[in-house]
């Protein structure tokens, strides 16, 4: 009898102990930091700022989210506007990869009104139906967004620029029963004529969906080598979507054409995925190193100055736009109007990126749509 009653009293104590395990681990919640600077800088781990970027800036303290920040949306999003109760923090700036972040902000300016709160390249900007949500939230002090909303201009441009003779855009029948993208097609036309360049437009046939990139590689690789025998070499190759960057990658490669720009916000570790460039773990964000690599290795292949795209992950490079911005804020103290006038010469003398800014002017905030002009490898 004393064993049985021993035995209760041990179950008891291990499911108390469990219990009360469990509520600790309930108050800890989740802890991002436990350093406060001016600027709290909050990154998921695919957007990688460049290397040493941040050593200019000991007032900025980057956190990284976990793998799996949008399973545990409501914590981490509670996490982050915690850090606008310490006295140290002035400003809070969040990019995402994923959905679900955009209710920081309105958590953020619940602990303190007077912060400054930017969105730099948050996913939901990358979203049609959901950029107005963002650009019109009154929580938001100021944004920066990546966009290819001028690719198609600038392509052409470049083209031009590169000495293009024929302008091949490829597209498929989504893109031409989109009134948007038929509106673009246009454009691109007209771009064309405008500088000279003749335009031939071919739809690639059989496509499943939007991103069937093995039926765009197999037509895109064949009708490639039919225009250099009907236009040489001075032939430029652009695809109306970024499902098409690849093909016309590899298509220009293999016939000697030229690529002037790319969808792909990313267009470097493209690069390196089709010519086989392996990247250090130590030189992922040593974007000018990884550039001179493709430029070396595309210059064996007699490519040289024939293909195009942007030096540095466009997310990335909101974000160190955005630590720029509030940075000659906080030491100039200045405010954002007058200093966003100054930003395209900033960044273009810290950086050596020239970038494009659309301004937004709402009640009480600014937005930057950054459009990155392509850079010749």
């Amino acid at each position: 009898m004393l064993k049985k009653f021993t035995v209760v009293v041990l179950s008891l104590c291990m499911a108390l102990g469990m219990v009360a395990c469990g509520k600790k681990e309930e108050e800890k919640g989740i802890s991002l930091t436990d350093k406060y600077t001016e600027t709290m800088l909050i990154t998921p781990e695919s957007v990688k700022l460049e290397k040493g970027f941040l050593d200019e800036y000991p007032n900025v303290n980057n956190i990284v989210l976990p793998k799996d920040y949008d399973k545990n949306l409501e914590e981490i999003t509670d996490e982050i506007a915690s850090f606008a109760q310490n006295k140290k923090v002035k400003c809070i700036i969040v990019c995402s990869d994923k959905e679900g972040l955009l209710p920081v902000f309105e958590k953020i300016r619940e602990k303190n009104d007077s912060l400054i709160t930017v969105a730099a390249g948050i996913e939901e900007m990358q979203i049609k139906e959901k950029q107005n949500d963002v650009e019109t939230n009154s929580y938001i002090s100021m944004g920066f967004n990546p966009t290819d909303t001028d690719n198609n201009v600038n392509a052409v441009k470049m083209a031009k620029a590169m000495g293009t003779k024929v302008f091949v855009n490829y597209v498929d029948s989504f893109a031409k029963n989109d009134i948007a993208s038929r509106k673009i097609i246009k454009e691109i036309h007209g771009e064309c004529n405008r500088n000279g360049l003749k335009y031939v437009e071919v739809e690639v046939p059989n496509m499943k969906d939007e991103n069937d990139s093995k039926t765009t590689q197999e037509f895109i690789m064949k009708d490639a080598t039919n225009k250099k025998k009907a236009y040489g070499e001075d032939v430029s190759l652009y695809g109306c979507r970024e499902s098409m960057d690849k093909a016309v990658i590899e298509a220009a490669i293999k016939n000697k054409l030229m690529v002037p720009t790319l969808h792909s916000l990313n267009s470097a570790e493209l690069y390196c995925d089709i010519l086989g460039i392996k990247v250090a773990e130590d030189d992922i964000a040593d974007y000018k190193k990884i550039n001179s690599i493709i430029s070396k290795k595309l210059k064996t292949l007699g490519m040289d100055g024939r293909l195009a795209g942007t030096e540095i992950p466009e997310k990335a490079f909101c974000v160190e736009a955005a630590i720029e911005t509030t940075n000659k804020i906080f030491t100039k103290k200045g405010d954002e109007f007058n200093v966003f006038k100054e930003m395209p010469e900033n960044i273009k003398e810290k950086t050596g990126i020239l970038a494009e800014y659309t301004k937004v002017r709402y009640d009480s905030n600014f937005f930057r749509v950054v459009e990155m002009y392509p850079t010749l490898y």
